[in-house]
């Protein structure tokens, strides 16, 4: 089969490799239709490693590069193991994966939090990710897209749960006045979600082309320029954090009104610097978001994107094929281009 693997820092192939295994009793073999790029794929390409094993297997997985990247999964069903089958994963079933693989005996694992977990796993970073046409996975990672929604907008389903999980900590906003700081896919997709709980959305970023699609979904757009909006902003109850950035998280907290809510899911590259004395004298409450979970934010996720499709769709920004996907997808994340994208999809040979 064919498979887009990570080898080292800024070596990523595409390349013919075995097919993925047959799937045991608990498994499903899935034929990969789209596969979502990620921030985190082009920070692996351009500077990692940083979560692909190399020395050492991982200590879940048992697995180290060189591995298919790619976490952002939709696919149907080839074929499954017979406990799989049983619960309803038959051939033809068009699913998403939680791409989550914990190690199932730590605390975080035992009260049902996996993606707390210290040492998970990951598809596509310490196990063979869907940049392949096909992927062997655990069936319980798997769930079915509800009737009616498409396997390219299926593929938004992990980054419309990530954001699902940020709105969770950050309280579930209702009637409130929100800034979302950075209009990447998390950020748009938090955003819509936060506009149809009856919120006013502002969405602030660096790039023109970004606003120009915050505009065409009618949220509100807010230039930004070094780390300050373009115009004045008054306080807002909720900001939340999706750029990943020191300067996104700099005007996240003075967005924020005294009493607000900073609720972050932007992952820096670097540590960045931090006023607590007027966090604190402001009373901020900060809230930290790691991924999602299956039951509580990837099934509200796939409904909303089947009852928001249209809109959902206009984040799809490039489609490449996989043979393409590191020209025309990796290498323009990584390039002086990446701000007119807010997300790539890669079509592997599944049927779409």
């Amino acid at each position: 089969m064919r498979a887009v693997r990570w080898h080292g820092r800024g070596d990523v192939r595409f390349e013919t490799v075995p097919d993925a295994p047959e799937p045991g009793p608990d498994e499903i073999r899935l034929a990969v239709a789209w596969c979502g790029l990620c921030g985190s794929d082009v920070l692996e390409y351009r500077s990692g490693p940083l979560l692909v094993p190399v020395e050492r297997p991982h200590p879940v997985t048992g697995r180290r590069a060189p591995l298919a990247l790619g976490h952002e999964v939709s696919g149907r069903v080839a074929d499954a193991g017979a406990r799989a089958a049983r619960a309803g994963l038959t051939p033809g079933t068009l699913v998403v994966l939680n791409a989550l693989l914990p190690c199932r005996d730590c605390p975080s694992c035992r009260s049902g939090d996996w993606h707390l977990c210290p040492d998970f796993g990951h598809l596509g970073m310490s196990a063979d990710g869907g940049l392949a046409d096909l992927i062997t996975v655990p069936a319980e990672m798997a769930v079915p897209a509800p009737e009616g929604l498409d396997a390219q907008t299926a593929a938004l389903g992990e980054p419309f749960a990530v954001a699902w999980h940020l709105l969770r900590r950050a309280g579930l906003p209702r009637g409130r006045r929100c800034l979302v700081v950075g209009a990447g896919s998390i950020g748009l997709a938090a955003a819509l979600m936060l506009r149809a709980e009856g919120n006013e959305v502002t969405v602030t970023d660096t790039a023109a082309q970004r606003l120009a699609v915050c505009a065409a979904l009618g949220l509100d757009p807010l230039p930004v320029a070094d780390g300050a909006p373009a115009g004045e902003y008054g306080g807002a109850d909720v900001v939340l954090e999706c750029s990943g950035t020191g300067p996104g998280f700099d005007l996240a907290c003075r967005a924020a009104r005294p009493g607000g809510t900073v609720g972050l899911a932007g992952l820096p590259e670097r540590p960045v610097p931090f006023d607590v004395a007027a966090a604190a004298h402001r009373e901020l409450t900060l809230v930290g978001s790691m991924s999602h979970q299956t039951d509580a934010d990837l099934r509200p996720a796939l409904d909303f994107l089947a009852g928001h499709a249209e809109e959902a769709a206009t984040l799809i920004t490039g489609r490449v094929e996989l043979p393409d996907a590191v020209r025309d997808g990796l290498d323009v994340l990584a390039g002086p281009d990446r701000g007119r994208h807010i997300k790539i999809l890669v079509r592997a040979g599944g049927m779409a």
